[in-house]
């Protein structure tokens, strides 16, 4: 009789320590609407909760960059994705030039640029074993450098296409069209990690690479094509950039590396690899998106905002490697 009735505790204890983090999160996020709320005005007006969303799902998006290479282990870590998206917008600025016409030869030039910077950073990490923090912010000062070399003495010139400002900038009602893209996205990826032999294969090395080895695996050529799609990613993130923001600039994708870290941790996936729930980091995005809003509303600007997310980083990282130990 006692075992009987103890099995539905188990199974119940079992999906809430699987969604746990998830709901942490979430929770957070409430917390931080409900204070807004109640602190400031119009805090939770539709116009500023799809602000919200619209701003959150570059975050998001530049967030998956991370959490692919981070599921493959190896300490993995991309701080190259805000420059990459840097140079693709510079340089595909003056192609387009305000017209719908080469928007292909922009998308070319976008996912050759990704395809190189990202299997350089592949092939250096994970066939000569050289650490991912070390090479990627490497590559972000190559890259960083071929921008202001390529401005030095003359304005940025060109626009995006207005299908890129359709999709990146403009709303269908309420709703902003880049909350479209995130959820195609999510629907891919959700698909292709849970329910495809490659999105095993890439959990299994980032949980245990010698096991994945064993088994006949190639580890290093999957770490390298996670770093290869991160760049693609990131790569197109910076058309979408473009497209939202009219114009390019140096810099313009800079601010989206540690913040598209903190989603990933703060979303409750590993460091240490072998899992990833897009889910849970879009809802981190979020709530750093929410908790950027606040500390600007209270006029504490950038200042505030870099201290809180380092702050929430260091909170995060503490308590689920606390959660871990005390298993």
């Amino acid at each position: 009789m006692n075992t009987v009735m103890s099995r539905p505790k188990f199974l119940g204890s079992k999906v809430y320590e699987k969604y746990k983090k998830i709901l942490t999160v979430f929770l957070l996020i409430v917390l931080l609407f409900v204070f807004g709320a109640v602190t400031l005005p119009n805090f939770l007006s539709m116009e500023q909760v799809f602000m919200t969303i619209k701003l959150a799902s570059f975050t998001a998006l530049f967030a998956l960059c991370q959490m692919i290479v981070i599921a493959a282990g190896g300490s993995g870590l991309d701080l190259s994705v805000g420059y990459m998206a840097t140079i693709t917008a510079v340089l595909t600025a003056s192609i387009m030039d305000g017209g719908n016409e080469r928007l292909w030869l922009a998308v070319l030039i976008a996912l050759a640029l990704g395809v190189l910077v990202g299997l350089a950073n592949g092939v250096l990490t994970a066939y000569l074993k050289l650490p991912p923090l070390v090479v990627t912010l490497a590559m972000a000062d190559i890259l960083q450098g071929i921008v202001n070399a390529y401005v030095a003495g003359k304005a940025i010139t060109g626009r995006p296409s207005p299908f890129l400002v359709t999709i990146a900038a403009k709303f269908t009602g309420k709703f902003p069209n880049i909350l479209f893209v995130l959820i195609l996205v999510t629907f891919i990826v959700a698909t292709i990690l849970n329910k495809t032999k490659w999105g095993q294969i890439l959990f299994g090395v980032g949980a245990n690479e010698r096991t994945a080895y064993l088994s006949g695996i190639n580890v290093k050529k999957v770490r390298c094509i996670a770093f290869t799609i991160s760049g693609v990613l990131a790569s197109l993130m910076g058309l979408l950039l473009l497209g939202n923001m009219g114009i390019a600039f140096k810099d313009m994708g800079s601010n989206y590396v540690l913040p598209s870290i903190a989603a990933v941790v703060i979303g409750g996936v590993s460091l240490a690899g072998g899992e990833g729930n897009y889910f849970g980091v879009i809802l981190g995005a979020i709530f750093l998106q929410t908790l950027t809003n606040l500390l600007i509303a209270f006029g504490l600007g950038d200042a505030g905002k870099w201290l809180g997310f380092g702050i929430i980083l260091f909170a995060m990282l503490s308590a689920y490697a606390s959660n871990r130990r005390s298993r």
